[in-house]
Parts: C-alpha cells; sequence; structure tokens
C-alpha cells in the first residue's frame, strides 16, 4: 500500500537519510517534505499523459458565439491539472486548437474553441496515492529527492546525481506508459472515459 510516507521515505533513502513516521512530526525533513510534497507532485504528474491520471469529460458552456463575439467558451475542468487537448465528441482522433486563460470577471480559468459540445482530455490532480503507478511512485519519489538534496545535504553533486536519475527514471516511465495506453487503444474498439 503507497502512501505519502512511503513516497517521502524512498526519497530520503535516495539521500542516504533516517525515514520518518510522520510527516507533523518535530523535524527539519518532514517540515521540507510537507511543503514540497504537492508542487512536486503536480510537476510530475504534468510532465506525461499518465494513463493512471487520465480523464475526459463534456465541458460545461459559460458563453456562446453570440456574447463572445465567435467562439465557445467553457469552464476549466475543476479536477483538471493539465488539458491535453480539446475536442469534439464525434471525432475524438482530431483535436480541436484551443485556448485558455483565466477570466477575471468569471472568476475562473476558461477554455476557448471554435466548437459547441465541445469535451476536454485532461491529466487530473490525483491525491490518493494508492492510485499512483509504480513507475509513477519511483519518478516522484526521485524528483522529491533531487529537489531536497542540497536543502537536507549540503551536497550538489548528490543533487546532480539525483536529478540524472529522475530523468533516466521519468523517460522509462513514459516509455512503458505509453506502451500501456498503445495496448489499451488497440484492445479496446472505443476509447472508454477514466472517471
Amino acid at each position: 500500500m503507497i502512501s505519502k510516507i512511503t513516497i517521502c521515505n524512498l526519497a530520503l533513502a535516495q539521500l542516504g537519510q533516517a525515514p520518518i513516521t510522520s510527516l507533523d512530526q518535530d523535524d527539519e525533513k518532514a517540515r521540507r517534505l510537507k511543503l514540497f510534497y504537492e508542487p512536486v507532485r503536480d510537476e510530475v504528474l504534468r510532465t506525461h499523459n499518465w494513463a493512471f491520471a487520465g480523464a475526459e469529460e463534456p465541458l460545461i458552456t459559460l458563453e456562446s458565439p453570440e456574447e463572445t463575439g465567435g467562439k465557445f467558451l467553457y469552464k476549466y475542468p475543476a479536477e483538471a491539472l493539465f488539458v491535453r487537448r480539446v475536442f469534439a465528441p464525434n471525432l475524438r482522433s482530431a483535436p480541436l486548437p484551443f485556448r485558455e486563460y483565466f477570466r477575471t470577471d468569471l472568476h475562473c480559468r476558461v477554455l476557448e474553441t471554435s466548437i459547441p459540445g465541445a469535451y476536454a482530455a485532461y491529466t487530473r490532480r490525483i491525491l490518493d496515492e494508492n492510485l499512483f503507478d509504480p513507475a509513477f511512485v519511483k519518478s516522484f519519489s526521485l524528483a522529491l529527492a533531487c529537489d531536497l538534496a542540497v536543502a537536507l545535504t549540503g551536497d550538489s553533486n548528490l543533487a546532480s546525481q539525483l536529478l540524472q536519475k529522475y530523468t533516466l527514471s521519468l523517460d522509462e516511465s513514459r516509455r512503458s506508459n505509453m506502451t500501456e495506453n498503445f495496448t489499451r487503444a488497440a484492445d479496446s474498439s472505443a476509447f472508454t472515459e477514466v472517471r
């Protein structure tokens, strides 16, 4: 069973540091891990179209072309960490050009595109570590170790070594994940929605 503490202790092992039992313990390692955990997780999730974090859904229309001067304006999906493509439901293989920005008057991020009834395929922010792919766990723990190396060990050479290790791990994870995605697509006659 994977947990935050498991991932943090994997990162600490890469740094030659003793494990922790809680992110709330009165310890410099725990404080730094608690600070870095979520931003590093989200950064690694954004680096690739991970199968376990993929989702698609119809977009919620905020404004029609009559209101915007020619484009449909959609609400950015609430769970989305990174929108990978926007498409028409009957043309899944043809991504549409879209623009993403923040609308201050609506107080939200929006997606703008040219068609009605658009869908978005995106990477979700995953909060449950049990859903993480093992290859992602390895890459994530290495990224965490890399970001904390100098602060916890004072060793910039170790940070450089961990960066190389992280890059190789991420490349390997991407290759295996892409193969898995391709195999799933080949086995399925229709793309299924991930929720």
